[in-house]
């Protein structure tokens, strides 16, 4: 199951530049609200072929960017099965930054790409959680809000402590 979906990516842009950035350049833009019938699922019979035949380009080209995109977040130990508003919107801005490519890239895409880079490295080494806790099961007790508990390590050796005094 994909991190972010072509909605997602939509929502975290706009169909104008989904455009630009997944239509080829040699290829003439279609018009504007044909991607949004198309992420959307609708019929797009009202287009010419040649529209029809951009927009197929540009969905192949979203679909891999968002391919790509799961790929990289896998690769830091997300679990396929996650489904989250933060992991669609990171999944959705490496789509967009894989969209971009090299040779229009921003300094703000390339920033927002890198703070996605940090979030999953964090993640991969265990100072941030991008996983929701898992919610409590019917046997689990309840855990109070007052209540304050304390754990330690058993003992090492098992004997009790002295208390040397100064000489």
């Amino acid at each position: 199951m994909p991190f972010a979906t072509r909605a997602d990516l939509l929502a975290r842009s706009n169909a104008r530049r989904l455009f630009q950035l997944a239509v080829p350049a040699d290829v003439v833009m279609p018009p504007e609200p044909s991607l949004r019938i198309a992420i959307g699922g609708g019929s797009l019979t009202g287009y010419s072929v040649a529209e029809q035949a951009a927009i197929a380009l540009a969905l192949d080209a979203i679909d891999k960017a968002l391919g790509d995109a799961d790929a990289l977040l896998l690769s830091y130990g997300l679990p396929d099965t996650l489904q989250t508003t933060l992991v669609a919107r990171l999944s959705s801005t490496v789509a967009l930054y894989y969209l971009q490519g090299a040779e229009r890239m921003t300094d703000d895409v390339e920033r927002a790409y890198k703070g996605v880079l940090d979030t999953l490295k964090a993640h991969a080494n265990g100072t941030l959680s991008l996983i929701p806790p898992e919610p409590p099961l019917p046997g689990d007790p309840v855990v109070s809000e007052d209540l304050v508990q304390l754990e330690s390590a058993t003992r090492r050796y098992g004997a009790t402590s002295t208390v040397i005094e100064d000489w």
